[in-house]
């Protein structure tokens, strides 16, 4: 009999092992799906008390250089991305049309994360996509950190006095941009 309760005790042990375990990843879950939910509704980072964005200047893809104080009185779209992010394949079409569009208003940079990226790479994107819009090469990482731009494709949007106004994550098209930047011009 005392055999039969140790193993009743075991498998019990068991049992509730199992469930806890099993709970804890439902847990893990909702809270993973809750934040790829997040991303998918496209809620700012941060909307709070316009902070000023900070300057840089970056080489282009074509070998010019550019700074973020020049383009101050427009609207500036701040867009990070490497050739292998999916999202960011799916979102550059958009940001083109919305360019072709809109440039006369706004400024499209487009930041390539190089330091994680093939420069090869950015070249058959920027040619896949046709893209028209300026292509910065962040190679040591330095500004994709400032701004915070750790998960890919991250957008920032800068008002005309050059204070950030909204930060996404993840993929955007056509009509979200407009929804953003449509306030600001």
């Amino acid at each position: 009999m005392a055999t039969n309760n140790k193993t009743r005790g075991r498998a019990m042990k068991k049992w509730f092992t199992i469930i806890f375990v099993v709970s804890v990843m439902l847990f893990i879950c909702w809270e993973l799906v809750g934040t790829i939910k997040e991303s998918q509704e496209h809620v700012p980072v941060r909307v709070e008390n316009m902070m000023q964005a900070t300057d840089f200047k970056l080489p282009t893809f074509d070998g010019k250089k550019i700074s973020l104080q020049e383009q101050h009185g427009k609207i500036v779209i701040l867009n990070f991305w490497a050739s292998w992010c999916e999202p960011c394949r799916i979102e550059m079409p958009h940001f083109q049309t919305f360019y072709e569009e809109y440039n006369q208003d706004i400024e499209i940079l487009a930041v390539n994360v190089t330091r994680k990226d093939k420069m090869k790479n950015v070249g058959a994107f920027v040619d896949e996509y046709d893209l028209t819009f300026p292509i910065l090469l962040d190679t040591s990482g330095e500004i994709s950190t400032i701004y915070g731009a750790f998960a890919l494709p991250a957008t920032i949007i800068i008002d005309r006095e050059g204070n950030i106004a909204r930060e996404i994550l993840g993929p955007m098209d056509e009509a979200l941009l407009l929804k953003y930047v449509e306030p600001l011009l």
